[in-house]
């Protein structure tokens, strides 16, 4: 593999800046609100600030994205701490081991495989994950199950389609809940197949509908 040298975060100023305020926050004389969180207290708060960052980008609002991306940005920060203070993990160990898989999966960029498309850049990129996680057993392990219901579906439909795997077949339902369930599904499998997000198709056609009121 060739060498990779990476701009080290952590020379940056405005870094080293923000994890000392992190250092402040949780220290003796820092925020009692912030000494007292743990890794379960602050799901809400890290779902929360992921989708005000999906508003800005929805919104194309530049301004908005630097600030919930500040806002992301802290929560790792804020995670590594309680990861410190735990002793179960460090912000080295965080930007160690991403740093390290975004080279072993990229090997067109950073190793001698050569490609001519995004797809097969996918394809690599699943071939090395497969390695990585040898464990998984079945074909859709590994979609986060906290996924919302339509983006949680969009991925498990990619999945199969990029694995040429066959779709259940259908039968009949005995509820009007299960038919549009049905039917919510075959409308995530034709936007995966024309190449739709159907969470952000959604989001778009609700933005306008909220407009009208």
């Amino acid at each position: 593999m060739v060498p990779i040298v990476f701009q080290n975060i952590a020379d940056m100023e405005e870094f080293d800046e923000l994890v000392e305020i992190a250092d402040e926050l949780h220290g003796p004389n820092g925020c009692p609100w912030d000494k007292k969180q743990t890794f379960q207290s602050l799901r809400p708060h890290v779902l929360e600030e992921v989708h005000e960052l999906l508003e800005a980008i929805d919104d194309d609002d530049a301004k908005g994205m630097v600030e919930e991306l500040g806002d992301v940005l802290f929560q790792i920060i804020f995670f590594a701490k309680l990861g410190e203070k735990t002793k179960r993990f460090t912000l080295e160990d965080i930007i160690t081991t991403v740093s390290e898989k975004l080279v072993r999966r990229h090997p067109h960029v950073f190793g001698d495989i050569e490609v001519e498309s995004a797809d097969e850049v996918v394809h690599h990129w699943e071939r090395v994950k497969a390695e990585e996680k040898k464990e998984r057993k079945h074909p859709l392990e590994g979609i986060p199950k906290t996924l919302g219901a339509l983006a949680r579906a969009q991925k498990i439909v990619s999945k199969i389609i990029r694995k040429e795997l066959p779709f259940p077949k259908k039968e009949q339902q005995a509820s009007a809940e299960a038919a549009f369930g049905d039917q919510f599904l075959d409308l995530v499998i034709q936007a995966q197949q024309e190449g739709v997000d159907a969470e952000c198709a959604l989001r778009a056609a609700l933005k306008k509908y909220e407009a009208l009121f």
